[in-house]
C-alpha cells in the first residue's frame, strides 16, 4: 500500500512508498475519486515511475 501524496488527474498519481520514496503511478481512472492521504495498491497500476537519486557532477582540475 502506498499513501497518495498528490493527484494529477484521474490517470496518474504521485505516492510515498513505504520507504520514502517518491513514485508516480499511471493507470486508467487511478486517481478517480482519490484524495491526497488516501492509500493505494501499487498493483492497480499499469506504469510505475521512481524517482532516483539524484548525482552531484564536479569538476575537478
Amino acid at each position: 500500500m502506498r499513501k497518495i501524496l498528490q493527484v494529477f488527474s484521474h490517470n496518474a498519481v504521485a505516492v510515498e512508498s513505504v520507504d520514502g520514496e517518491t513514485e508516480i503511478l499511471v493507470g486508467k481512472g487511478i486517481g478517480f475519486n482519490k484524495r491526497k492521504g488516501d492509500w493505494i495498491n501499487r498493483n492497480v497500476a499499469s506504469r510505475v515511475f521512481v524517482e532516483s537519486e539524484r548525482q552531484r557532477v564536479v569538476e575537478k582540475g
